[in-house]
């Protein structure tokens, strides 16, 4: 099970567009950080993904929009993990490309909205965890 507050953040940023491993990285570094790895992020996806909040897949590339992965949600952690489509695996890249990586983005299921929904806003709840960085922080982003 996750923080309520990590599930949150993850949940609202994975509303607004489908959600690269950056994300998912980024968001466990700043809100739990005293539970962050890689398996960890890994397994915060898969809790997400498992309880239905979330659906894995990726962009096949080709000009293709996103497609979800029919497979088993343990495969799609795999795919994720060891990589996918060309995409090497999010425990095999290096810190610098975690960003780029296109090995996976997941999408918000109705479910996942429901969840969102019930949670509300964790800005309005927690505050901007990215406060202390101006290139992160939600009042520069709504800027422009």
């Amino acid at each position: 099970m996750i923080n309520t507050k990590l599930e949150n953040f993850l949940l609202y940023a994975i509303d607004d567009d489908w959600a690269p491993i950056a994300e998912f990285d980024a968001d466990v570094q700043k809100i739990t950080p005293q539970e962050y790895s890689r398996r960890r992020v890994l397994e915060v996806i898969q809790d997400l993904a498992t309880r239905g909040y979330i659906q894995l897949g990726a962009f096949p590339g080709g000009g293709r929009s996103w497609e979800p992965w029919t497979v088993p949600v343990e495969d799609g952690i795999r795919r994720i993990a060891e990589g996918f489509n060309n995409s090497t695996g999010y425990l095999e890249i290096s810190d610098a490309e975690i960003g780029s990586s296109e090995v996976f983005r997941a999408a918000i299921t109705s479910a996942g909205r429901e969840r969102l929904n019930e949670l509300g806003d964790p800005y309005e709840i927690y505050g901007d965890p990215w406060s202390d960085d101006p290139l992160l922080r939600a009042d520069q982003n709504e800027m422009g």
